[in-house]
């Protein structure tokens, strides 16, 4: 055995799909607590465990660990896996409570075991296009920006019972969507360093959120505003969307496309606005299975535990893997919003 999936869950499964591809079936392994899901996935050949010592024991140290469980789990198995130093994968948000989060990223310093936090959205390619756009500065400074992530997940008030409904438990859309958009907005324009305002409002759900509406600035003074629904009917699945406001011109991106509108005036010439409009799409993967950024960052963690790449895309950057310490600060900022708008 080669790496262990701890959670039989939708992520869960999703991750163990896509190793078993690149690795094989005998060299995945899952850990997951409920004895159906065991047996199900045993049924299929997999080595399945109730527990990751007892996966440990039976089969050795493993060379990676995904984290897929619950939120309130998460923090358990990192201090697992910090101390058998064994590198991870832990699925957004890193845990429910920040002072929480920065001990497990000193633990992980101290003992120099690799990590990579779960926000799948850095392998887009064209949110990667538009990072690229704000460091390349040939389209002046950037004066400002918008950014939504909607989708239509709550339909109805959350059952008493459910995690969805209840932000102390991982509910709401800012635990939900907020570390994907939070994420990227870091990844895209730089560190945060002041949330200015903050606004939270509800449509079904009572002990969270189901809207959320900020601006804050990052370190280079960019002013952004940031707007996040998971109520949105319009929408049919989850759209993340960007518009920034260059000197030289307007960007619009979003998770599959990029467009850029030039100003009057612009001074850029033919060709240098035709390599800046210049985009390939998605990036190559060895195995397809929800979407390009899936397999992009399993694909990544394999290289890192393993050593060698195992990107079939030499386009690639090397430059975006998502790492503990930003685990932390999405954990810091969504601590911050939510005692502002009172979450908290």
């Amino acid at each position: 055995m080669t790496f262990l999936v701890v959670g039989g869950g939708k992520m869960g499964m999703s991750h163990l799909a896509v190793l078993t591809q690149y690795l094989g079936k005998d060299r995945v392994a899952l850990v997951e607590r409920k004895w159906s899901i065991r047996l199900l996935f045993k049924m299929m050949g997999y080595n399945v465990y109730g527990s990751v010592d007892k996966a440990k024991w039976w089969s050795g140290k493993p060379d990676g660990i995904v984290i897929a469980t619950p939120t309130s789990s998460h923090a358990p198995l990192v201090e697992w896996a910090i101390a058998n130093r064994v590198p991870f994968f832990v699925e957004k948000p890193l845990t429910l409570d920040a002072k929480r989060s920065a001990t497990l990223l000193a633990e992980a310093r101290k003992a120099r075991v690799p990590a990579q936090s779960g926000f799948v959205m850095r392998y887009t390619a064209s949110f990667q296009k538009l990072r690229a756009l704000v460091f390349d500065e040939r389209l002046g400074q950037v004066k400002g920006y918008e950014a939504t992530m909607r989708g239509n997940v709550i339909t109805a008030p959350p059952k008493s019972v459910s995690w969805q409904g209840d932000f102390s438990r991982g509910g709401g859309c800012l635990n939900e969507y907020g570390p994907h958009l939070i994420d990227l907005c870091r990844f895209i324009f730089g560190p945060v360093t002041d949330v200015k305002t903050a606004e939270k409002g509800h449509v079904h759900s009572t002990n969270a959120d189901d809207w959320i509406e900020l601006t804050w600035s990052h370190a280079d003074a960019t002013i952004g505003g940031l707007s996040i629904n998971w109520c949105d009917t319009t929408k049919r699945k989850s759209v993340i969307q960007f518009r920034v406001e260059f000197e030289e011109a307007e960007v619009r991106a979003d998770n599959s496309s990029i467009n850029v509108t030039w100003r009057s005036g612009a001074r850029l010439d033919p060709s240098a606005r035709s390599e800046i409009e210049a985009w390939n799409g998605p990036h190559n993967v060895g195995f397809y299975l929800r979407g390009e950024e899936f397999s992009l960052e399993m694909e990544d963690f394999i290289s890192t535990c393993l050593g060698e790449s195992f990107h079939i895309d030499p386009n690639v950057p090397d430059d975006i893997t998502p790492g503990l310490d930003d685990g932390y600060e999405v954990d810091r900022l969504i601590d911050e919003i939510s005692r502002k708008t009172g979450l908290k």
